[in-house]
């Protein structure tokens, strides 16, 4: 449940009100609330629908962060749905899957061999090092509900630059969640946070000062 003053700041800033910076401005308001349809959307609702991890409503809105953010690279954790939203809107970047175990649905698969997503099993922690090494750097990562959520955050925060996006599933679901997230983006260095509510951002654009937004779309 959200308390009321909550509620109230995350009415403000769905509306753009007490947004001072025009980047975020747009962002809210022509990405994260953008209403008009794109091509991908029919195959994604399938896929959203069959693997049941997320709504259809927060496949599309990822599409259009990827989109937007025409990352270098990505990297999609414990999430197949994610990796689908994150394959359809960047074809020809780098793309991987990491999932501790278990089998994937068989349009999901088929759409990632078909986007070039490779798809990699094991301990999530250690592949995630393992590719960042190779990378240098995130382009977007998105960590979706998983037991080792802290310590893929903390490793990923070694690896970014101002080109950086990092997103993370679920950071309300619990207290302990709660309190983790706020120390994450109080105490490391992202310098615009999104608190979406079933999902949080991390930009790493520049040295402004830090912007904190609180959300319910």
């Amino acid at each position: 449940m959200l308390k009321f003053g909550d509620w109230i700041n995350r009415k403000r800033h769905n509306r753009g009100f007490g947004i001072q910076s025009p980047s975020a401005f747009f962002f809210i308001t022509q990405v994260l609330k953008e209403r008009l349809p794109y091509y991908a959307y029919d195959t994604l609702d399938s896929i959203a629908k069959e693997c049941g991890e997320m709504k259809r409503e927060e496949c599309r809105r990822l599409f259009r962060i990827t989109d937007y953010h025409t990352p270098a690279n990505a990297i999609a954790i414990a999430s197949v749905t994610a990796a689908c939203a994150i394959s359809s809107a960047r074809r020809t970047v780098p793309k991987l899957l990491l999932t501790q175990e278990g089998t994937i649905p068989e349009c999901a698969r088929q759409h990632l061999n078909a986007e070039g997503c490779l798809h990699m099993q094991g301990d999530t922690l250690q592949l995630l090092k393992e590719n960042l090494k190779a990378y240098g750097a995130i382009g977007l990562l998105y960590i979706g509900k998983c037991g080792n959520q802290p310590q893929l955050v903390e490793a990923a925060l070694e690896h970014t630059n101002k080109e950086s996006i990092i997103i993370v599933e679920g950071i309300h679901r619990d207290k302990e969640h709660k309190e983790w997230w706020k120390k994450v983006i109080a105490n490391h260095k992202p310098i615009a946070t999104y608190d979406m509510y079933s999902f949080g951002i991390l930009f790493f654009k520049d040295n402004r000062p830090k912007q904190n937004y609180t959300l319910k779309i």
